[in-house]
């Protein structure tokens, strides 16, 4: 991806954030980088191209429960290097209160920015 489209800031994941299947419970992948509008993953397998997703995003710090989120798959390549596959997903439904939590936990002082 040359072309930079994104508009709101990208924070690099410093702790693992697991991203769940909540249809089936599997485990997506985790979390590279994320924004208050979506994501990069690091998964295991391809998904369907344009393929859309309930989601739960279980960060490992604190208590707090995980972000729900509807995804939507907007690209993925294979990373030569370890076979994993990264896969950019857009947020197409997340609640005010979990975008709020989002948002807050991109701009927490001392965030690594991509």
């Amino acid at each position: 991806m040359s072309d930079e489209s994104r508009r709101l800031p990208r924070r690099k994941a410093d702790s693992p954030i697991t991203v769940i299947d909540a249809m089936t419970g599997q485990r997506l992948g985790m979390v590279i980088d994320l924004s208050e509008s979506g994501m990069m993953v690091n998964a295991e397998q391809a998904v369907c191209a344009d393929a859309l997703f309930q989601s739960e995003l279980q960060f490992s710090h604190g208590a707090a429960p995980p972000i729900k989120a509807g995804l939507h798959e907007l690209w993925s390549t294979t990373d030569d290097a370890s076979g994993s596959v990264l896969i950019g997903f857009r947020f197409i439904d997340i609640s005010k209160d979990d975008r709020s939590r989002l948002r807050a936990w991109v701009a927490e002082p001392g965030s690594q920015y991509v």
